[in-house]
């Protein structure tokens, strides 16, 4: 996946930014009038940057030399030692002990920091971005924050005196030299040379020796156009693993709660609104009289196995004729239950006291499987029937 487009609509800061705070990996390429420069990226930060214009090797030993890592002598030494044995001048500088390897990726560092510096003066060009799953760098080589690269470059500016800007030279007629297929990814390098000159070189380049052809970056302070125009750099939050669990326990605990809340209360859940107390009144009385329903069935199925209801509710869960659900209400009011030799009470306790109306009485009477009345058969009367005859 490519994103495309031109400096003149997006600054050169600003992409970079976008590229860092989504973590991507990939290769972007800028092309101005006269270089591309291919920037690759690991989740967000910089790891390697290269020129058309200048090979790594060629940056490299301008800094080893400007440093004072390495002399003059060595280093021509070492690169007659690489024309004729191959392989990159580099592994050859740290095998034949001309520098350190820490050295090497010091340098190699501070040569990619000032190939950003110089890239980040322009102000036209055409840029391109390569998403990928991976890309090549020198191993041991720390990342570089694209916010560390902008406040250096920031700071390097303000050191620096305003320069003139010089009119940008035309563009050559020659035909561009081939980008290295090492800095590219392969969706880019499997394309075929003129079709990879055309869609990143809309404009011929040839090269030229080095030439200042973008502005010079403005002091910090500046209101005038540029790169850094009202660009602002804000440290990230950093917050730690224990605030971040901390977090998550309590938001779970909440959550509990909530539900734990709406199951004791269902009909708050069904019924919100203060102005729907009655319909909640009403609700509650339904679920209590069929609570009270399945109490004296279980009650009254017990009276036909033993004779006699029993003495706590608890035996009827023991029997498997009730649940343990059913020794509370729906609003979670434990029962007082009281029995007697024909019937038995059952009332809703408040803190320890009956809810008022909320209670209920049943008893055998009227009931032909229960009440021994229905067994009693009336004995003959005494008293002759009265006879009429015609």
């Amino acid at each position: 996946m490519a994103v495309e487009g031109t400096l003149d609509l997006f600054k050169l800061p600003e992409i970079l930014q976008l590229i860092s705070q989504q973590r991507k990996t990939g290769i972007l390429t800028v092309q101005g009038q006269q270089d591309i420069v291919a920037i690759s990226f690991l989740n967000g930060r910089i790891v390697a940057a290269d020129a058309l214009n200048q090979t790594l090797e060629e940056g490299l030993s301008q800094v080893l030399l400007k440093e004072g890592i390495i002399g003059a002598p060595q280093l021509a030494r070492a690169a007659a030692e690489h024309q004729a044995a191959g392989g990159r001048l580099i592994d050859l500088l740290v095998e034949r002990r001309y520098i350190e390897r820490v050295q090497l990726l010091e340098a190699l560092r501070l040569q990619t920091f000032r190939l950003l510096e110089q890239l980040l003066r322009w102000s036209q060009g055409d840029f391109k971005f390569y998403s990928g799953d991976e890309v090549s760098y020198e191993e041991g080589f720390v990342p570089i924050a694209v916010e560390e690269l902008l406040i250096h470059a920031v700071q390097n500016a303000a050191a620096e005196p305003a320069r003139p800007v010089p009119a940008a030279p035309p563009a050559s007629s020659g035909r561009p030299a081939p980008v290295r297929a090492s800095s590219l990814p392969a969706e880019i390098a499997a394309e075929p040379a003129p079709a990879r000159a055309a869609a990143a070189s809309p404009r011929p380049v040839a090269k030229p020796a080095p030439v200042a052809f973008t502005p010079a970056l403005p002091p910090v302070d500046a209101e005038v156009a540029g790169p850094f125009r009202k660009m602002r750099i804000e440290p990230r939050l950093v917050v730690s693993r224990a605030t971040v669990w901390m977090g998550r326990f309590l938001a779970v605990l909440l959550a509990v709660l909530v539900v734990t809340a709406l199951l004791r209360a269902s009909n708050l859940l069904m019924l919100p609104f203060p102005w729907q107390q009655r319909e909640r009144e009403g609700l509650a009385r339904d679920q209590r009289a069929a609570l009270y329903l399945k109490i004296d069935h279980a009650a009254k199925t017990w009276f036909l196995l033993k004779g006699s209801f029993p003495d706590r509710l608890q035996e009827l869960v023991a029997a498997g004729l009730l649940s343990p659900d059913d020794l509370e209400d729906f609003e979670g009011h434990p029962f007082l239950y009281a029995a007697s030799e024909e019937s038995y009470t059952v009332d809703p306790l408040e803190r320890g006291r009956p809810v008022p109306g909320a209670g209920a009485t049943e008893a055998i009477t009227g009931n032909f499987l229960l009440d021994p009345e229905f067994l009693n058969v009336p004995s003959e009367p005494s008293v002759q029937p009265l006879v009429l005859l015609d």
